[in-house]
């Protein structure tokens, strides 16, 4: 009886409970701010547990029905969330708080930390956020539109190819003008050991403010990286896996056999010569066609990515372990690209002052066919040079290595396969950090030290059939190491909540090491042994070369806030290179910048306007030691054939391009002015900056005259000034219970001249040897009033007109033929009558990224634009000359050219033999302006009550899915000129194309 009466009352006592969870009431209320009381309207009200909610009207009240006994989850965008037990009461005003908002979060930056809101200096942060829906393989391809003031361009777009990240333009016209690369701490790293899997936090460092406390090195900019840390608690392990299809963005229109030729034989007719088709054999072609040499060289390319990270760790010691395996083939037949990673990091509190922690990266990277290609030995030039009426194979199935009709040299399909251009790289990163809490409160010494060790490995062959029975193979081997030791002593404090000081002084030094061995080998006896027996060989070419410099640096840096709203800082750094002798050896980089947080006072705040402003100003010095680490000696040329008497020639050694020990750093000094904004309770952003710097002691190399010995000698001379404007806009449009759209979009403007030459010379010509024999003289011209790639060629002003005889005549031309810009009126075409005629560098960039969630849905629209450039499009010159490599026209659009008597308005120049054609000339200059769907991707993650303790999520993603532009070769972003100089880039013969990609990604938490 006992226990029935015990089971009754627990049965009556739930039952109860079960009438007070049906009871429901009316719960009224309104939600406003803490800071000044304003109702917010929109505000989430959801019955916790549940998916009952209202949002707030514009007055910021609510009403809701809900269980006398239920729980209200109250919730804003920018607000600290908050829980309210309704407990019966019909009644719940609320009163929301900020929450640690962006501004609040802390930054990363040189040698240190910072809020958001106490910067001075101008910093984007790209968040994982951002694109970790996106099959991103690279940290280029992050920061590509996702940051202002940052341009990236895709130069190659083969797997593993290069790229150009420029940030604020370009200020040195003989260094390299990447950005500074910091990962972890250490100075000077290449970002292709990262994965951006790996990544926590990423900012970009764009003022002198902000870089000059890297000194010689951050005239470029600097990207700072911080990879993940383990996280304490159990052991957590995430997979994520993608395979992708990748195929080319589109070809070019050409002729097909048929029309090929009919226009060949047009062409012969027109020029009074024997036609080179029969009727019979043009008839055949219409019957069976021809062969399509685009199809030859593009194919479908296939890729895969396998990345796991395992975290976890105990009360002192937490780790990171991450894997990471890509294997990508390339459009272009028989090329492919893949990595290989592990890093390892792992900190250990060995008690409350002390801290320790190792990380470890280890990477090799294989290259196979993915350099740049250049000249006519390029395959994508040659498939709109050889003729679609030559096919890829003989009757015993080989290479057919003889065009007959179209191309003078190697077949496409040979020059895929019968070459090989193999690298490797092996990279070894190890940092060590020890941080130490000293005795005086807010001082700590932090101890960074660090090796970098790259192995390289390059192999090459040319085999029988491209190189006339001449076969030859290279081999070169180099070891970089690199040694940095950083020390750190950091003071922060907080004096009566009203002072912030944060302060560090840093002594840092660096040793550079490289070796080198190189050797060739030509007409080679086994060519099937390619590169790897390169003794069995006829002759044999040998290099070597050592090079070492080091780097000593002091640095000291000063932040103060008063009340959050007053803001200054100041910073000095010191640095020396052995690079540069001894009287110029140390420089000085200095910098200060001010803030002031119009928002924290009165005034503003009354406003009602702003929930955030604030100014901010600086200016700083900067530096560039862009020499090799022995250009203040002289040099000398060695194998130097010399003849002594008349018994024949011996090798000897003679002067070269003599030193000069009075270079000095180049200095670039830049001012900055920012106005950071915030509206609608945080909801809308908006950060505005005016940049100006200024290169000086620009180092040029000045031409010598024969009676000093010749050669060329480098200078401090000359001025580069970049300036421009920097828009980012961050916007949460909607934010619901269930749907919300967040949207960024960046606009980046950027002018560059050339302000002076120092008096070397009025101009000074910059060349690629990209064009081979399509260049009439170097393709870019620096002078002063210009940017820097600035192409140098004639000025086409299309076809001679009927009418016009008697002024073509002056040239020995006739109508339809091609008409160029005299500029001194002499009656002939030279080079005297070259001119700039377009600019290879971008004025705006752009980028707009939106992310778009419903429930467990998730989608990322990302579009990426390029404006303000011209492109040199010598893929379409030496497929519209017909002269060169090329023998005959192959783009259809010669179907349009000018014929007497038929269409005499086209300046497309009719078939003529007194027609002078100049692919150097504005006729091939094109704009390349574009903006691109760079990214959608649609995911969806599986609601944790299907997998129990497992995080699930489904992604399809495409890559370049279309592109809307004018330019009419296949890709406006690549170019055969690498990122190596900005004199000269734009060039367009042939370049390795981007890909349309289609992937598949797996993303598994456990």
């Amino acid at each position: 009886m006992r226990k029935f009466l015990i089971l009754c009352a627990v049965f009556l006592s739930a039952h109860l409970r079960m009438l007070g969870q049906e009871a429901s009431i009316e719960v009224t209320g309104t939600i406003t701010e803490a800071q000044t009381g304003v109702p917010i309207p929109g505000a989430n009200i959801l019955e916790k547990g549940t998916s009952n909610g209202v949002t707030t009207d514009f007055d910021g009240n609510y009403t809701i029905q809900v269980p006398v006994n239920a729980v209200l989850e109250v919730s804003y965008i920018g607000f600290k969330s908050m829980q309210i037990p309704v407990n019966g009461q019909i009644r719940h005003n609320v009163i929301l708080n900020y929450e640690a908002s962006a501004l609040e979060e802390v930054v990363v930056v040189g040698y240190g930390t910072q809020r958001k809101k106490d910067l001075t200096g101008s910093v984007s942060v790209v968040k994982t956020d951002d694109f970790k829906q996106q099959p991103i393989t690279r940290v280029d391809e992050i920061l590509q539109g996702r940051a202002s003031g940052v341009q990236v361009t895709q130069a190659g777009g083969a797997p593993g190819g290069e790229s150009r990240v420029r940030i604020r333009g370009a200020n040195s016209v003989l260094g390299n003008n990447d950005p500074l690369y910091v990962i972890d701490g250490y100075v000077g790293a290449d970002f292709n050991m990262v994965n951006p899997s790996d990544i926590e936090s990423l900012q970009v460092l764009k003022d002198a403010a902000s870089t000059s406390v890297y000194g010689s090195r951050g005239a470029n900019g600097v990207v700072i990286i911080t990879t993940k840390d383990g996280t304490k608690g159990a052991i957590k392990v995430t997979y994520q896996g993608n395979f992708s299809v990748s195929e080319v963005i589109k070809q070019w229109d050409v002729l097909d056999a048929y029309d090929f030729a009919t226009v060949v034989n047009e062409r012969s007719d027109a020029l009074g010569i024997s036609p080179v088709f029969t009727t019979d054999e043009i008839a055949g072609f219409r019957a069976n066609g021809g062969t399509d040499w685009q199809d030859v060289i593009f194919r479908t390319a296939w890729g895969k990515e396998h990345k796991i990270n395992v975290s976890g760790g105990g009360d002192k010691t937490s780790y990171m372990v991450s894997g990471n395996y890509m294997e990508k083939d390339g459009i272009l037949e028989n090329s492919d690209f893949k990595r290989y990673g592990i890093r390892s990091n792992i900190n250990s509190e060995v008690n409350d002052n002390l801290t320790i922690g190792v990380n470890i990266t280890g990477t090799r990277l294989e290259n196979h066919n993915t350099g740049l290609l250049r000249g006519a030995g390029n395959p994508v030039v040659q498939a709109l040079a050889w003729a679609p009426t030559t096919p890829v194979y003989n009757e015993n199935g080989g290479y057919i290595l003889s065009d007959p009709v179209g191309s003078f040299t190697y077949s496409p399909a040979a020059l895929l396969y019968e070459r090989a251009n193999d690298n490797q790289r092996n990279i070894i990163n190890i940092i060590g950090n020890i941080n130490y809490k000293l005795p005086v409160e807010g001082l700590s010494l932090d101890l960074k030290y660090a090796v970098n060790y790259v192995n390289a490995q390059g192999q090459s062959f040319v085999g029988n059939a491209v190189s006339q029975n001449n076969p030859s193979a290279h081999r070169s081997s180099s070891e970089q190491i690199i040694l940095q030791g950083t020390n750190a002593l950091n003071y922060s404090r907080t004096f009566n909540d009203v002072h912030k000081i944060n302060a560090v002084a840093v002594f840092e030094t660096q040793q550079f090491t490289n070796n080198s061995f190189s050797s060739t080998g030509n007409t080679l006896l086994f060519p099937s042994l390619g590169y790897y027996n390169l003794p069995l060989a006829e002759s044999y070419a040998v290099g070597s070369g050592y090079t070492k410099w080091s780097l000593l640096s002091y640095l000291g840096r000063f932040n103060y806030t008063y009340k959050d709203r007053l803001l200054l800082s100041a910073a000095v750094r010191r640095d020396g290179s052995s690079k540069f002798a001894e009287n110029n050896r140390f420089s000085t980089f200095p910098s200060v910048a001010v803030g002031y947080v119009l928002s924290e006072e009165d005034f503003i705040q009354n406003l009602n306007v702003f929930d955030h402003l604030k100014l901010r100003a600086s200016w700083g010095k900067t530096g560039s030691q862009a020499i090799n680490p022995y250009a203040t000696l002289n040099a000398y040329n060695n194998n130097t054939p010399m003849a002594f008497n008349s018994g024949g020639v011996t090798s000897g050694i003679q002067i070269g391009n003599p030193g000069n020990p009075n270079l000095k750093w180049e200095t670039t000094s830049q001012i900055d002015i920012g106005l950071e904004m915030q509206f609608f309770n945080r909801r809308l952003s908006l950060e505005v900056d005016y940049f100006q710097k200024s290169t000086e002691d620009l180092l040029l190399n000045q031409a010598l005259p024969s009676y000093v010995g010749g050669g060329i000698q480098t200078k401090n001379v000359g001025e580069i000034e970049n300036k421009g404007f920097e828009f980012a806009l961050i916007a949460d449009v909607i934010d619901s219970e269930s749907f919300n759209w967040s949207s960024h979009l960046n606009i980046s403007t950027v002018k560059n001249e050339v302000v002076s030459l120092g008096g070397i010379a009025p101009r000074i010509p910059q060349g690629t040897h990209v064009g081979g024999g399509l260049s009439t003289t170097n393709e870019f011209m620096l002078m002063p009033g210009e940017s820097l790639a600035s192409y140098w060629g004639l000025n086409y002003l299309g076809t001679w007109k009927p009418g016009e005889e008697a002024e073509a005549n002056r040239y020995n031309a006739v109508p339809g033929d091609s008409r160029y810009k005299d500029l001194n009126d002499d009656g002939t075409i030279t080079t005297d009558d070259f001119q700039i005629i377009g600019k290879g560098i971008p004025t705006t960039t752009a980028g707009w990224n939106n992310t778009f969630t419903y429930n467990n849905l998730s989608l990322n629209v990302f579009f990426q634009g390029v404006f303000g450039i011209d492109k040199l499009n010598y893929t379409r010159g030496a497929a519209m000359t017909g002269s060169g490599d090329a023998r005959q026209f192959i783009l259809s659009n010669i179907k349009d050219r000018y014929i007497p008597g038929e269409n005499e308005t086209s300046d497309i120049p009719a078939f003529s033999s007194s027609n002078v054609m100049y692919t150097q000339s504005s006729r091939f200059i094109e704009k390349g302006d574009y903006i691109r769907l760079k990214n959608v991707s649609l995911a969806y993650e599986f609601p944790k009550s299907v997998f129990e303790n497992t995080q699930l999520q489904l992604s399809l993603s495409a890559t370049n899915l279309f592109t809307i532009t004018d330019y009419s070769g296949i890709d406006p972003e690549s170019s055969n000129i690498g990122s190596g100089t900005d004199t000269a880039q734009g060039i367009d013969y042939g370049a390795y194309p981007n890909s349309k990609t289609y992937t598949i990604g797996l993303n598994l938490t456990f």
